[in-house]
């Protein structure tokens, strides 16, 4: 049963417990203050059922001795371990960011090099472990630790024990989506056990998802043991096929197979990240010459699986692979056949083989199950309970007889009163009667959007994220705001929206071209240089443009997006001019030349209409070459 919430507690009269930070199987994490030191730890506290039994007492203590005596920059450090009463724990670096399982849920398949990127550190971390001798064999997502400052670390060697002891654990251990063939089949591991693991993570990378999945441990153990993984390329077909041979490369079930340790993956994931940026092939030179070497070298390891584990022969490779390995041995720049052609023919068994391994298939999946349920180990495996009730969760956690604890957080993913995920995480082997945490949602946060008007794309972006929001659709407008800044976004009104809201921003085109005064079709090419479409081109008086210059532009929606569309005013020349002589003229030429000149022309006679192209003009209200506007009223008469 795990401890009760030790927040604001001392410890060993040294650290000060500030709260909660996650709750596993055998031990809760806490943030702590280290008073002597001045600094945040993470302290990690055997649970109190686990801390009376002398086995799981000497395994927490061996993790500090190990961990202690690693040095990386990709390892998470541990400064301390210690008692107080009965409490038991351990002092380790502060790690503020979030686990690689946090990012794979989040964000999904990677981007090959994006992958490689994050990849290489978390070897470099492993590499250094088994140069110093320790195995981790614990490895998965939620080990792999991402700080806020960009740093990757490798944590958690709870699990761990020196690569020169008796690799022989009597029990399964580990997450079983990460367990090696021969970790299901023996329980015996080495370094390349950690190499395969790795492998599965890099291939969850690459794809977002795990190569074997099943309802029940034994169905995925059962998957390890027998199939190869697949090439990450099967599930996201943008994966290079350079990435999928170092996949297929690390997670070969024959552990002679696959690299030596994390040092020799290493080694090849540095040149395939240069090869990736580059596109030369060294990486792919590197690791067909390591593969060839392998495949050379006579397995001293007592690697062959269901032979090692029943006590049964099976012939290692077909006659078809002894006849591809031939090549090997000559001496030539290139060989062939491509190694893991080789790796898949050493699968393809005849048919007595294939018949014999369908028996030991049986038997092994009869084993395994006996192991998960009711066996000598206790163990199985926590389910997927997300997006699920509290009740439906607690059914389907009868058979663990798990000791339950709730908590809850925001989430803008699950509705409120749904699970977002138990703590340990579905999928890892999980010792009956331990302590398991459920974390239900709250429903999404609801939060002001920072203030990013003003700001680049780029910075809008960064404040947006680190406020718990995403950046969503960018849309360009042209605004008076300066080019390139973010002049409006949803929660731009202080409207608080849900947390991981995916933010609309709209982005300054900078004003409208000025076209006044131009030449028309000196405008027409100005504004369709800036992207605009003109819909119509009127014309207005204007005291001030020349006529034929243009006057304006009057975009049809406000603001006006990237390649709208906008009216062209050109100017018909001045309103204003001198009163033309018209009297002497008959009433209906005086008449038409007034109306032709843009005024209202009102006609006093005694005349019918008929007799206006007769009867002359002898007076109007408007003297000759007085200034008069369009618009302007005029009264022509024949009457004295």
């Amino acid at each position: 049963m795990p401890e009760s919430n030790l927040t604001g507690t001392k410890i060993s009269n040294r650290y000060l417990v500030e709260r909660l930070l996650a709750r596993g199987g055998m031990a809760s994490v806490y943030l702590a203050e280290d008073l002597r030191l001045e600094r945040k730890v993470a302290l990690k506290v055997i649970h109190a059922n686990l801390a009376e039994d002398p086995s799981f007492r000497n395994k927490f203590i061996r993790e500090a001795k190990i961990a202690a005596n690693l040095s990386n920059p990709n390892l998470v450090n541990v400064f301390d371990q210690g008692e107080d009463g009965k409490l038991i724990f351990l002092a380790m670096e502060y790690v503020p960011g979030i686990t690689l399982r946090d990012a794979i849920r989040k964000f999904g398949a990677l981007e090959p090099k994006k992958a490689i990127e994050l990849f290489e550190p978390i070897l470099d971390g492993l590499s250094a472990a088994h140069s110093a001798g320790i195995l981790h064999r614990d490895l998965k997502p939620e080990n792999v630790f991402l700080a806020d400052d960009g740093r990757v670390k490798l944590g958690d060697f709870g699990l761990a024990r020196s690569i020169s002891a008796n690799t022989q654990t009597g029990s399964l251990i580990g997450t079983v989506a990460y367990l090696s063939p021969e970790l299901v089949t023996r329980g015996t591991a080495d370094a390349r056990s950690d190499v395969y693991a790795a492998g599965i993570m890099l291939f969850e990378l690459l794809t977002g998802k795990q190569p074997f999945v099943g309802e029940q441990a034994v169905q995925v153990a059962y998957q390890h043991a027998n199939d190869q993984v697949p090439a990450p390329s099967t599930v996201n077909p943008k994966v290079p096929a350079l990435m999928d041979e170092i996949v297929l490369w690390a997670t070969a079930r024959e552990p002679r197979h696959r690299p030596a340790n994390a040092g020799s993956l290493l080694s090849v994931i540095k040149q395939a990240k240069q090869d990736l940026q580059t596109g030369s092939s060294n990486a792919t030179v590197a690791l067909h010459e390591t593969m060839r070497l392998n495949l050379l070298q006579p397995d001293t390891s007592g690697t062959e699986i269901i032979e090692d584990a029943f006590g049964l022969p099976t012939d290692s490779f077909s006659d078809e692979a002894t006849q591809k390995i031939q090549p090997l041995n000559e001496e030539s720049d290139s060989w062939a056949p491509h190694p893991l052609e080789v790796l898949q023919a050493s699968r393809k068994k005849r048919g007595l083989s294939i018949l014999t391994a369908s028996v030991l298939a049986i038997i092994l999946a009869i084993g395994a199950g006996w192991w998960f349920g009711s066996g000598p180990g206790g163990l199985a495996t926590v389910p997927n309970l997300t997006n699920r009730t509290l009740s439906d969760a607690q059914q389907s956690l009868l058979p663990l007889d798990a000791q339950l604890t709730n908590t809850s957080e925001y989430s803008s993913e699950v509705a409120a009163g749904l699970i977002i995920r138990t703590e340990p995480s579905s999928g890892t082997l999980f010792f009956k009667g331990a302590g398991l945490q459920i974390v239900i949602s709250k429903g999404a946060k609801f939060i002001a959007v920072p203030a990013i008007a003003g700001l680049s794309a780029a910075k809008a972006e960064s404040e947006l994220v680190r406020a718990g929001f995403k950046l969503g659709t960018v849309t360009y407008w042209f605004n008076d705001a300066a080019k390139a800044t973010v002049f409006d976004y949803l929660g731009s009104d202080l409207t608080k929206i849900g947390e991981g809201t995916e933010v609309s921003v709209k982005l300054s085109l900078g004003p409208l071209p000025i076209v006044a005064g131009l030449a028309q079709e000196i405008a027409i090419a100005t504004i369709q240089a800036a992207g605009l479409q003109i819909d119509t081109i009127t014309q207005e008086f204007s005291d001030t443009v020349a006529k034929g210059q243009t006057m304006r532009i009057s975009p049809l929606v406000d603001p006006l997006p990237k390649n709208g569309k906008v009216n062209l005013v050109v100017s018909k020349g001045s309103s204003v001019f001198a009163m033309p002589v018209v009297i002497g003229e008959t009433l209906s030429a005086a008449e038409k030349l007034l109306t032709d000149l843009g005024l209202k022309v009102l006609v006093n006679t005694d005349q019918l209409k008929s007799n206006y192209g007769l009867t002359n003009v002898r007076t109007v209200s408007v003297p000759a070459g007085k200034k008069v506007r369009v618009g302007d009223t005029v009264t022509i008469s024949n009457l004295k």
